[in-house]
């Protein structure tokens, strides 16, 4: 089959790496966005916080330097990351004082100098997570089919748990560590702490999430003929001759390949309109997509005065719901960004107890654990942005479908394809990457 023409649907990150890849090897493709605007759950707004509008998201995003497909794809349309991001070796850094802070020293000089220069570990503590960390990479970073990255903590330190691989688990994962697949969370440590010093760098976006990647690729793929379309839901699909019939609300749009760059749930949607005598084969898809659950993320924006500023950029908050402290990590938009000066935003992952407050009373509570652990005053106004469905859960024995579905011509991208990375940026990105080198290698 010759896919000459393509129709991407989804304009988050992944449906615009697909729509990218496939442009640049000379793919006439439509890409279709049933928002407003492109970018998905990583997007820039403007964000009014008291009496005037903030360059913000909507919801805070840290990207690492293993992120390699990410980077990659903004310097193809464009963005130079050592413009767009502040680099800095991978850090816990607590309030109260506990730090893990890796030394500018290549791998593995890089960790074993955090864990001698640690506060607030002791040497026994130390020495553990160093022989786990071994064990991990003696094992290929792979841990028993089924197996929940709780297990993998089995004789660990309370301190251990809470103050460092529960609040990687949380922050990479958007999943605790009793319902993360361990294999999967070790895939990310041995993509980051685990390869060299560089994979490891916090990379801290100096704008919001659209002027990363979106905004430069919308204008890219438009210099290349690219029909894009907001605002343009997909109602069906349909298996007409040897291609595809997409049903929109702007019409019909005839297709040679169909990439469905969504959320599990409005992939199987689709899936279920295809009317076709073979569409028997997408019943397992369907299913596959249908059992998997999504998780939320709330970000709590605050506003202080203009001259607020913390410590560092980025710092680890004790979470403890049972005191209403439910931030787990808190960003100094003002370090990062100049128009952003006295606004911090808090992300709170994961499912919780939170989810049951209202959203003012979310945005006091954090404030109030702000000024508990950071000693800051009330905050002038405040804004919080939940995305109630932000990502897959990881779960144990997670079952995902191919990139390539059974019928000819349709592909899977984002977090309902299969993939050894959970709902990051980057696994989005390389999930959209993987469906456009199955459309062109079918040249």
């Amino acid at each position: 089959m010759t896919a000459s023409r393509t129709t991407v649907v989804g304009a988050g990150w992944s449906g615009l790496a697909a729509a990218v890849a496939l442009a640049k090897a000379g793919h006439r493709v439509t890409l279709l966005e049933a928002a407003p605007q492109v970018g998905g759950r990583a997007r820039g707004l403007a964000l009014t916080l008291g009496d005037r509008d903030f360059p913000l998201d909507n919801g805070q995003h840290l990207l690492i330097g293993a992120y390699a497909e990410s980077l990659a794809l903004m310097r193809t349309v464009g963005v130079d990351p050592n413009d767009a991001f502040i680099r800095q070796p991978f850090a816990l850094r607590y309030p109260d004082g506990f730090t893990l802070a890796a030394a500018r020293l290549p791998a593995p000089l890089h960790l074993a100098v955090a864990l001698l220069r640690a506060q607030g570990l002791s040497a026994s503590e130390r020495v553990s997570m160093a022989l786990s960390v071994r064990r991990w990479q003696s094992n290929g970073w792979r841990a028993a089919s089924g197996s929940t990255a709780a297990a993998l903590m089995t004789g660990m330190s309370p301190t251990l748990v809470t103050r460092i691989w529960e609040p990687l688990c949380v922050a990479a994962l958007n999943a605790r560590l009793d319902a993360c697949d361990a294999t999967m969370f070790l895939t990310v440590l041995r993509d980051s702490l685990g390869a060299d010093a560089a994979a490891s760098n916090l990379l801290l976006p100096r704008g919001d999430l659209s002027e990363l990647f979106p905004a430069a690729a919308l204008v890219w793929l438009q210099q290349r003929g690219v029909d894009i379309r907001l605002r343009c839901a997909v109602d069906a699909l349909q298996r007409v001759d040897a291609g595809w019939q997409l049903s929109t609300r702007q019409g019909r749009i005839a297709s040679d390949a169909i990439v469905l760059a969504l959320p599990p749930s409005r992939a199987a949607a689709l899936l279920e309109t295809v009317q076709h005598p073979a569409s028997a084969a997408l019943v397992e898809p369907i299913g596959q997509l249908s059992r998997i659950r999504s998780a939320p993320i709330a970000t709590v924006f605050l506003r202080y005065d203009n001259a607020l500023r913390l410590p560092q950029p980025v710092m680890a908050l004790c979470e403890a719901p049972a005191r209403q402290h439910f931030g787990q990590w808190v960003f100094d938009r003002g370090a990062l960004d100049p128009r952003c000066a006295g606004v911090l935003s808090v992300v709170i992952s994961a499912a919780g107890t939170h989810e049951h407050l209202a959203h003012h009373a979310l945005a006091d509570c954090v404030a109030a654990q702000l000024r508990d652990g950071l000693r800051l005053p009330m905050p002038q106004a405040t804004r919080v942005i939940e995305e109630k469905r932000a990502t897959i859960v990881p779960a144990p024995g997670l079952q995902r479908p191919p990139a390539v579905l059974p019928l000819p011509g349709l592909y899977l991208a984002g977090d309902s394809a299969d993939s050894p990375y959970p709902s990051t940026i980057e696994g989005s990105v390389r999930s959209g990457l993987a469906a456009a080198q199955a459309i062109i290698g079918q040249r």
